[in-house]
């Protein structure tokens, strides 16, 4: 099979060879071509350039036995679009200098032409399309709802989200609207991504985890099905991580995705029993590329075997969450290549 056929294949949930392979964040800081690339671009300038994008988002496709390119970009773009003010602070993390802590914040976000500032992402798509020519396949993304709402409140990063989380609770129709207005805005960008060539989609809630089940419920929840009622009324698939979401597993179907990346503390089994006919990927510890060739290669197939058990072929290898800075490019092989010796 072509690259491009087992990805499709599996997410239609057809017969495979093999399980298909990608990683979240495979272009990234661990690669040397990466870091050699920052060293002459900022970050925006390559998310925003879609030859630079496509360079780098080529660049793991190169070295490994993968089967899906995703477009280089960022979840931030969304706040950034709607005048937020998003930066990158060195070793801070994103900052945001115009947080939403009131309605009034809320009423300055720049809702018209959001869509035209986003436009450079399914440029992207469309180039690394054009470039791949059919040969992987093509994944587009972008931040889900809550994990948006988080930073746009916060002003940055946070290990608790204080300011984000108090809102649910003090002002929830405040936090409901906005939550709403971030999905409408997703929901544009992602059919800018599918029209533009992507396979399918993904929501990145990396923050959704910190909610208890009856908060996801009520926040979550409901913007997540905001989108993916529009994403099914067109015939597009969207995938959904939740970072440190396990106690979330039994209500996530409810938001209406197709498939779920399960976070590295998710038991394959646990949730493939949860969701039979659902496409799922994951789940190796990001930890685990700090290992020898040879135990990421014993983890790679303990997992392979696991996805054999079950009857589904709806199956993609996958990292529980993307692959860190300093991780040794010889783990990230070994990973790719025991995938690809099959079944």
């Amino acid at each position: 099979m072509t690259r491009r056929a087992r990805f499709l294949a599996a997410v239609a949930g057809e017969p495979v060879d093999r399980p298909p392979v990608w990683l979240m964040r495979q272009a990234g800081r661990y690669l040397p071509e990466y870091r050699a690339t920052r060293l002459k671009h900022g970050f925006w300038d390559v998310c925003q350039n879609p030859e630079l994008s496509t360079s780098v988002a080529l660049e793991p496709l190169q070295k490994f036995e993968i089967d899906a390119a995703i477009v280089f970009s960022d979840i931030l773009v969304v706040p950034e679009a709607l005048g937020l003010g998003v930066t990158f602070g060195k070793g801070e993390g994103p900052l945001m200098s115009r947080p939403m802590r009131s309605a009034a914040d809320l009423a300055a976000w720049k809702v018209d032409g959001v869509q035209e500032r986003l436009s450079y992402v399914p440029k992207a798509v469309a180039h690394l399309a054009k470039t791949l020519n059919g040969s992987h396949g093509l994944i587009g993304f972008a931040g889900a709802p809550f994990t948006l709402f988080a930073y746009s409140v916060e002003g940055g990063g946070s290990d608790d989200f204080k300011h984000a989380r108090t809102m649910l609770h003090n002002e929830p129709k405040l936090a409901e609207k906005a939550l709403a207005t971030i999905a409408d805005v997703v929901i544009g960008l992602l059919e800018a991504e599918c029209d533009a060539g992507a396979d399918l989609v993904q929501l990145f809630d990396t923050w959704g985890g910190l909610l208890s089940r009856e908060e996801y419920v009520r926040f979550a929840i409901p913007a997540l099905q905001r989108i993916t009622t529009a994403m099914k009324a067109k015939g597009r698939r969207t995938l959904l991580f939740v970072r440190g979401g396990h106690h979330l597993l039994p209500v996530l179907g409810e938001s209406g995705v197709d498939g779920f990346s399960l976070d590295w503390r998710t038991p394959w089994a646990e949730a493939r029993a949860a969701y039979p006919n659902h496409l799922l990927q994951g789940n190796i510890d990001p930890i685990l590329l700090f290992s020898s060739p040879q135990v990421v290669r014993s983890a790679t197939r303990a997992l392979l075997d696991e996805m054999g058990k079950h009857k589904s072929t709806r199956n993609i290898l996958n990292l529980g969450h993307g692959i860190l800075p300093e991780t040794p490019v010889e783990s990230v092989a070994a990973l790719c290549d025991e995938v690809a010796r099959g079944k």
